[in-house]
């Protein structure tokens, strides 16, 4: 049997999986480093201190002119160095909040042909199911952490925003694995990914949470205890895949339903039908260039990015339904030439499980605030 660690650097394999890497396991271990294009095999009776020189010679050489592995090439290698022998490979979790390692861990489990274990990694917005939980004994935490202080003084240097950062949260005392099948690891990743959340059809869970039913429900119903459905459009700015958009139709409104994403504005496309136009407008377009008239604008769980604030009076309305998280919605400065007419919860904080109960976290809960033009 060996042991098969694909990972994006030479410190993931002691931060992460050092219990693999543990000589006690019996098991030829080999390493797949993606960032310094390095394969090293590491014999069942090479002992601890040995392995881990491997992986100090690798970071004192620093990678500089190696070819990195990409998923593919790293599948190969893996395929072509274990042959026929069973191996384990054991890689980053695709809902690693270090994106590049949830990238290569996603990537990576798709290729290979071996079955497949993910480190929890670097992952604290979600609380796990997993199916192997180590406690290092005290030698291995030592080992870890002389490691890190020895090899990688720079990377506690570094600012905690950088993934490569080694805070306290990532030198873990029990590493932590699960298995997942490839819906899993694509929705894992989708949950988390801000670069590609959709990944999969409705990342977010819309048609199976019961948190999001409610919060959609109770949203609706917010609108429509303010506007009647005759009033005239509605204009719903980053509509995704239509989940609110359908109720809205439901309810008798007319609406006009922007998403700037292509893949959701497809699928909003595909699943929705009834009294609505579907534009691929952004929200700074809805302000400038595209600006389409409505009886209200709607602004639901929206503004997270950053967004120009001030832009809302260029709005052609005289009614905002914003909705958010309370204490992201706490946090805004509205225009002066808008004043707060209601403030309401449509759905409180709650747990919940995700991704078939793979993982649970607290869904944050939804405040509405409801803003009129002086």
């Amino acid at each position: 049997m060996i042991d098969v660690v694909a990972v994006s650097r030479p410190e993931d394999v002691v931060v992460d999986f050092l219990s693999v890497l543990d000589p006690g396991q019996g098991r030829e271990v080999h390493l797949v480093i993606a960032d310094h294009g390095a394969y090293l095999r590491l014999p069942a009776g090479v002992p601890l201190a040995g392995r881990l020189a491997s992986l100090a010679d690798l970071l004192a050489a620093g990678g500089e002119g190696a070819k990195p592995f990409s998923p593919g090439s790293a599948a190969d290698a893996i395929a072509l160095e274990t042959g026929d022998v069973a191996a384990t490979v054991w890689t980053h979790s695709p809902a690693d909040s270090r994106e590049r390692r949830a990238r290569w861990g996603l990537d990576v489990a798709a290729l290979v042909r071996a079955p497949v274990r993910h480190a929890v990694g670097d992952a604290d917005r979600f609380q796990w199911t997993t199916d192997l939980d180590v406690t290092l004994d005290q030698p291995l935490i030592d080992a870890k952490l002389d490691f890190v202080n020895t090899h990688c003084a720079d990377l506690l240097l570094i600012d905690d925003a950088d993934e490569d950062a080694l805070l306290t949260r990532r030198v873990r005392s029990v590493e932590r694995f699960f298995e997942s099948s490839a819906d899993e690891r694509a929705r894992l990743f989708a949950l988390t990914s801000s670069t590609d959340p959709a990944l999969v059809p409705d990342p977010w869970e819309f048609a199976t949470s019961q948190y999001e039913n409610e919060r959609l429900g109770a949203t609706a119903a917010w609108v429509r205890s303010h506007l009647d459905p005759a009033a005239g459009r509605v204009i719903e700015v980053g509509a995704c895949e239509g989940a609110l958009t359908q109720r809205l139709l439901r309810d008798g409104y007319l609406v006009d339903a922007t998403e700037p994403n292509p893949i959701f504005l497809a699928r909003l496309h595909e699943q929705v039908e009834g009294e609505v136009r579907i534009h691929p407008h952004s929200f700074e377009e809805l302000t400038t260039t595209k600006r389409l008239t409505g009886s209200a604008y709607l602004l639901i769980e929206l503004l997270y990015y950053g967004q120009d604030l001030t832009l809302l009076d260029r709005f052609p309305t005289d009614r905002l339904f914003v909705a958010m998280e309370p204490g992201e919605l706490a946090r805004q400065t509205w225009p002066p030439g808008w004043s707060v007419e209601e403030e309401l919860d449509l759905v409180l904080p709650r747990f919940e499980a995700v991704v078939g109960g793979r993982a649970y976290l607290r869904k944050r809960g939804s405040r509405g605030l409801l803003l009129r033009r002086r």
